[in-house]
């Protein structure tokens, strides 16, 4: 069983593996799984709303034929659809009818409740390794008990620890101060700082941080002309803009943990290789700052 003291730098995301159009057979879903974890790559990101609940399932697949340990984190709180077996081609269809038809996120105590029980169904286990609010405003918790409901979770013995996954700075200060957050995550980019990681910082809760290739697109064109430049510095040759992405969050230490999202072996593989890059990167991000200035 693995503890929040022994994750992982980088964590694999899970929100297009059982997605329409790039669904993952659960073999190649269990091959990234097996190199992952050869690459001592241990915590998994999911939701009840990815796959609506597939992805969840390939989960449990995918782990069970590894045999290896990971530590997967599940979020609750946004409407889905699930209908099992071979209907469950039609649940994204469904969920975005159910969404365009002005269904609420959700984060009552009892259906938070109700939610992780159906996870910890679909992911074969008895408790999850943490269940995270998913994506709540301070709008969406006014009038809900989100923070009753995650203790009696934890009480219960459903989730081993309970956090909020938020952008929402009021959101993240309100589950700290209530005890019941062991585990935030938020968007974090290079070169940009969120609040929400000092604060976390400050009373020593891990963060996952999601979004940290947003700035991509954004980079590429100066990255490209700079890329023989970036790449002389000691360390960084071969040093991609994903990697460096990846790579610049961990070393300004503005996360504990870095997720990315693919259903790409390939894709797994090379940000993967982000972390062989990490001894060198401090010294040369002040050079990295002015080069993609």
């Amino acid at each position: 069983m693995i503890s929040l003291e022994q994750l992982s730098p980088l964590g694999i995301g899970t929100s297009r593996v059982a997605s329409l159009g790039s669904r993952l057979a659960p073999a190649a879903f269990a091959e990234m799984l097996q190199v992952a974890a050869e690459r001592e790559v241990n915590l998994i990101d999911t939701a009840d709303f990815y796959g609506s609940g597939d992805a969840e399932r390939l989960i449990r697949k995918g782990i069970k034929a590894t045999g290896k340990p990971f530590f997967v984190v599940t979020k609750a709180g946004q409407p889905y659809v699930h209908t099992p077996g071979w209907l469950s081609p039609l649940n994204q269809l469904a969920k975005k009818v159910k969404q365009r038809s002005g269904a609420k996120n959700n984060y009552t105590s009892a259906y938070l409740i109700r939610s992780v029980q159906k996870s910890n169904q679909r992911l074969g286990v008895e408790a999850a390794d943490a269940l995270l609010l998913h994506e709540p405003t301070w709008h969406d918790i006014a009038h809900a008990d989100p923070w009753e409901g995650l203790a009696t979770i934890r009480k219960q013995g459903l989730a081993r620890y309970t956090g909020v996954s938020s952008n929402d700075y009021r959101v993240v200060e309100a589950g700290l101060a209530s005890g019941q957050v062991q585990l935030v995550q938020t968007t974090v980019s290079w070169r940009r700082p969120n609040p929400i990681v000092a604060l976390c910082q400050a009373q020593g809760v891990p963060v996952l941080a999601n979004m940290v290739l947003q700035p991509f697109s954004a980079l590429q064109p100066t990255f490209a002309r700079q890329a023989t430049a970036v790449q002389q510095l000691p360390g960084l040759t071969g040093l991609s803009l994903a990697q460096l992405l990846i790579g610049a969050v961990l070393a300004e230490k503005q996360a504990d943990i870095v997720l990315f999202g693919t259903s790409s072996l390939g894709h797994l593989q090379h940000n993967m290789e982000a972390l062989r890059y990490l001894p060198s990167l401090p010294a040369a991000l002040p050079h990295l700052h002015q080069l993609l200035a």
